[in-house]
């Protein structure tokens, strides 16, 4: 428990971007992640998500891979052209040897696995 209090104690501070088109998926994470963090920004679906990180400065983005026009891995080499800095996580059900091999390659800092797990 006390590992649990010492991140949230870090992560409140951080500016979320989190990207989910399943409403359903998107509103029972919601309930965990404001656990972790006090400003969390949503967006749902790739376009949303870009208008939203240029208009805007986070500290982490968690998206999932499967959006209606671009992937997840599309938006962030979209953004890893502006910032290749910024902590991203993916958060999704695909765990497919090529998605993490392309995560990899865009630098991308951690995996999550659907459904979350607390």
């Amino acid at each position: 428990m006390n590992n649990i209090m010492q991140a949230t104690e870090h992560t409140k501070k951080l500016k979320l971007l989190y990207i989910e088109n399943d409403l359903m998926v998107q509103e029972s994470t919601l309930s965990v992640f404001k656990r972790f963090f006090q400003t969390i920004e949503v967006a749902v679906d790739d376009k949303d998500a870009l208008q939203k990180y240029h208009s805007n400065s986070f500290d982490l983005i968690i998206t999932d891979i499967n959006m209606p026009r671009l992937n997840g891995l599309e938006m962030i080499k979209e953004i890893r052209k502006i910032d290749k800095e910024i902590s991203i996580l993916i958060f999704s059900a695909y765990y497919e040897t090529q998605y993490f091999i392309d995560s990899i390659k865009l630098g991308v800092d951690g995996y999550l696995i659907k459904p979350i797990n607390i």
